[in-house]
């Protein structure tokens, strides 16, 4: 049975703690038909939610497995750096891979063309849904022009210069066996001008630490004061506005009254 094969493999070990995406990666491969899962169980509610999904390719194909591990790597990753990757023989690739690892960061090859179509529909709520593809047909993504021959991406989770920096001597040293050609910061799509600018910018944490300290030295008083400031304008300024518009007519009544 294909639930004792995943057991043994050590992927259904832990079905509480397990993630979609590692669950469908045993089923990457197509070694493994539909009758081969036919009779597999689901463990929890995770699991048997990923079995009412309705994809555009079988749901355990390998098209769409790269449709949902490259949308886990876009949503996961604040950075996305895109890298041409020439003549990297089995040695290379495994030095490299350890480098970007020990630096933050991790080295995927990905298949272009499957990355485009992910891209077309990446704002869609499942990508590798059935319709999409002719859905967003016509899309085009301003990631696109990086996916133009060999591609790999190296994805760090945080938005850190810190940690641009460090991959960014990596793939130095590595020459032209990966190419630096691009990247996603952020919401950003950036060239390597706006790259390398990026890098040398301060961490969101010294940031935060700066802004604290501008904050002390401001005193707690003076920042109430700071803040309750332009509330304290602004209805003065209503409140006249007020009285403007009312004019004389509201005084002689206040004053008839008297």
């Amino acid at each position: 049975m294909l639930s004792s094969k995943l057991i043994n493999t050590g992927i259904l070990r832990n079905t509480t703690r397990i993630s979609v995406t590692q669950w469908s990666k045993s089923f990457s491969t197509s070694i493994i038909s539909g009758n081969q899962y036919a009779d597999f169980i689901p463990a929890n509610a995770e699991q048997e939610q990923f079995l009412t999904r309705q994809t555009e390719k079988p749901l355990f194909s390998r098209k769409t497995y790269l449709i949902d591990f490259y949308k886990h790597l876009y949503d996961n990753n604040e950075i996305l750096l895109f890298v041409h990757h020439n003549n990297l023989n089995k040695s290379d690739n495994k030095r490299y891979r350890q480098e970007l690892f020990k630096s933050g960061a991790n080295l995927h090859v990905i298949k272009s063309s499957m990355f485009k179509l992910l891209l077309r529909s990446i704002n869609e709520a499942d990508p590798a849904q059935k319709g999409m593809s002719a859905k967003n047909k016509d899309k085009v993504h301003d990631l696109d022009p990086l996916l133009a021959g060999p591609t790999a991406i190296i994805t760090i989770p945080k938005s850190d210069p810190q940690v641009v920096t460090s991959v960014m001597k990596v793939l130095k040293s590595a020459n032209e066996r990966l190419l630096l050609i691009g990247a996603k910061i952020e919401n950003n799509v950036m060239n390597l001008d706006e790259i390398n600018q990026f890098k040398t910018l301060p961490t969101k944490e010294s940031l935060q630490g700066q802004l604290v300290g501008l904050l002390t030295m401001a005193g707690g008083a003076g920042l109430v004061r700071t803040l309750e400031t332009p509330g304290k304008v602004l209805y003065l300024n209503l409140d006249q506005r007020k009285k403007d518009m009312e004019g004389p007519k509201q005084e002689e009544k206040t004053e008839n009254k008297e």
